[in-house]
């Protein structure tokens, strides 16, 4: 009886072990999975940012390029007709109130603001 009973404590023990077993197998697969899963996203997100560094690098070029001062000038030159101003236009304070003041004249025939013309 004695024999027996160590028999079937060694049965129920084997099979927790099998089980046990099977169990942690499932999980390690399971695991080794989802970490193949995150290093494909992990890849797939390292070229992502390395496309947009590359765009961001082609950006800066272009930004770096458009902002020459040597190119405004020739392209203000070109469509602005714009001359530098000559110092002898630019005045004081002081000249400012020199100015004379314009009368402001109203034409009387067109009808005020909210008002329609009969």
């Amino acid at each position: 009886m004695n024999k027996r009973s160590g028999s079937g404590f060694l049965r129920h023990t084997t099979v927790l072990f099998l089980l046990l077993a099977g169990g942690i197998s499932m999980v390690l697969f399971s695991v080794k999975y989802q970490v193949h899963d995150l290093e494909d996203e992990h890849k797939r997100l390292v070229g992502e940012l390395e496309d947009e560094r590359r765009a961001l690098h082609v950006l800066q070029a272009e930004w770096a390029t458009l902002n020459d001062p040597r190119r405004i000038q020739v392209l203000a030159s070109e469509h602005l007709a714009m001359t530098p101003i000559a110092p002898h236009t630019v005045v004081g304070p002081d000249a400012v109130l020199s100015i004379p003041v314009r009368e402001l004249v109203f034409d009387e025939a067109a009808p005020a603001e909210g008002e329609t013309a009969q």
